[in-house]
């Protein structure tokens, strides 16, 4: 399925109201935990595409700096993917900048990230080229576990 939690969310519950069980698949997008949430015990099996690392398993470098830093900064510990992609968003938009110079242009910026090969945001690399702005190929697939939680 590719629309918001919400209307996922409706579409899964109104086909399992009318008995049927098919395999639900999201893609990453879907906002996961809202869609995890909405749910609740509904939710359990529902697939979903991941273009991020698991935010809770700290075996990958990143994650593990940005559970770090995500608890130094307001004390909670409520990691989601959405919160890991913006994470690693701005290792590389700081990485970019930091490339381009201490006086960047808009130029010079686009021509840094253009030029990033194999960067390594921590155990999760980004490319880019002129007619490559995909960053990353990394995709993983998740359910939607017991008590809301995610599962590899």
């Amino acid at each position: 399925m590719i629309s918001a939690y919400k209307s996922c969310a409706a579409f899964i519950r109104a086909m399992k109201a009318r008995g049927a069980y098919p395999q639900f698949l999201n893609v990453s997008f879907v906002g996961s935990t809202a869609l995890a949430n909405e749910l609740g015990d509904a939710g359990r099996g529902v697939g979903i595409s991941q273009v991020v690392p698991l935010p809770w398993y700290i075996g990958t470098p990143v994650v593990k700096e940005y559970q770090r830093l995500l608890k130094a900064s307001n004390g909670k510990a409520e990691f989601s993917f959405t919160s890991l992609e913006g994470f690693i968003a701005a290792k590389v938009m700081v990485e970019g900048l930091r490339r381009a110079g201490r006086n960047p242009t808009r130029e010079g910026l686009i021509s840094s990230l253009e030029s990033m090969k194999d960067y390594d945001t921590g155990g999760f690399w980004v490319s880019y080229s002129p007619s490559d702005h995909d960053g990353s190929k990394f995709i993983e697939l998740t359910a939607i576990g017991k008590d809301k939680t995610f599962v590899r």
